[in-house]
């Protein structure tokens, strides 16, 4: 009794198997004549001549093309700085003050104040004819020496703008303690920045003046020139140096950054240019289809530059084919296809 029971389970998922698969190679035959009758379903686009450029990115220091940072030259205690980061100031105008009370100050103002005087009573004397005229020349000279002392005296302690400009960096704050040679501030010009890098020597013929170069910032692209090539080699880096200038004031680059430079090292104006899913690759060459006249016309094509994975074609194609874009890998020659969108300007089907 067991036996028969056992018997019609076993079979029913053998129905049900042979069932389906029956189905399934049903609807691929049914495919297969929906190609055949009405055509592969392609997507297109026809081809146009269009700019192509090969860049070649450089890592970079990012530098106001005026700036000059100032020095202190006494070792003091900073008492005041007068302006902040982003502020503009005028040349000679005062952004940090030392102590008046510095031992080199009093005395050079001493002296001056005392040249200043015999000086002033001498003139007066000479134009009554109370002295000679040596003696009022050796006045007048002690007097312009001891201006020119307290001059530069006064300029240790109250240190001025060594440019007109903005206030890109403070180095120090009130109370600071510095000793000659430290940075204080740094003024900045924005009448435009440069950027510096290093190119191989593999490279370095494909780097030439006037050439466009970019710089990808936070939500902006800056537009640049190359300026400068340099003829000798670094010894150190084994590169050669090139400049590069942008002109205005970037939005979020700031001068002493670090930033990626690309340059324009090739350009063609009027290129046939195809990307890598568009292209078919066989053994050693590349391949790209076309729509002819309903079919696809398998046409082999030679490659020049990359960039990323765009392919500026040098023959196999020109502008004006209808070039199947994606369906590609699945085509062979002569085969018909549907087009089922194509780009701007994409004759309709059956071109």
């Amino acid at each position: 009794m067991s036996g028969k029971k056992i018997l019609p389970a076993m079979v029913i998922p053998i129905l049900v198997f042979t069932s389906c698969a029956g189905k399934k190679g049903t609807t691929a035959k049914s495919m297969e004549q929906i190609y055949s009758e009405e055509g592969r379903p392609v997507h297109v686009r026809t081809i146009q001549a269009q700019p192509f450029s090969v860049y070649l990115k450089y890592p970079a220091d990012f530098k106001a093309r005026t700036q000059s940072t100032a020095y202190a030259k006494i070792s003091d205690v900073v008492r005041e700085i007068s302006v902040r980061v982003g502020d503009h100031v005028a040349r000679d105008q005062v952004v940090l003050t030392f102590s008046l009370d510095d031992t080199a100050y009093q005395r050079a103002k001493m002296s001056y104040e005392n040249a200043e005087a015999a000086y002033n009573r001498t003139k007066t004397l000479f134009a009554a004819s109370g002295v000679s005229k040596q003696d009022f020349d050796n006045a007048q000279t002690q007097y312009e020496l001891a201006r020119e002392a307290y001059r530069s005296a006064s300029e240790m302690i109250h240190v001025k703008a060594p440019i007109d400009g903005y206030i890109s960096q403070l180095n120090v704050q009130t109370s600071a303690n510095v000793r000659p040679g430290d940075a204080l501030f740094t003024v900045t010009n924005h009448d435009g920045f440069e950027a510096y890098f290093y190119v191989s020597a593999d490279e370095i013929d494909d780097i030439r003046t006037g050439e466009r170069a970019l710089i990808d910032g936070k939500n902006e692209t800056i537009e640049g020139r190359v300026t400068e090539v340099s003829l000798n080699m670094d010894a150190e880096k084994r590169a050669f140096l090139v400049k590069a200038f942008f002109a205005g004031k970037p939005k979020t680059l700031v001068s002493g950054m670090s930033v990626d430079v690309s340059v324009e090292a090739y350009r063609n104006e009027n290129a046939v240019k195809a990307g890598q899913q568009e292209l078919v690759r066989e053994g050693d060459t590349w391949v790209a289809y076309v729509v002819k006249t309903g079919k696809a016309e398998k046409r082999a094509v030679s490659i020049g530059r990359e960039q990323g994975l765009d392919y500026e074609i040098l023959g196999g194609l020109e502008p004006g084919d209808i070039l199947v874009t994606d369906g590609a890998q699945d085509l062979y020659d002569g085969e018909k296809v549907r087009q089922i969108s194509g780009g701007a300007g994409t004759p309709g089907e059956g071109q």
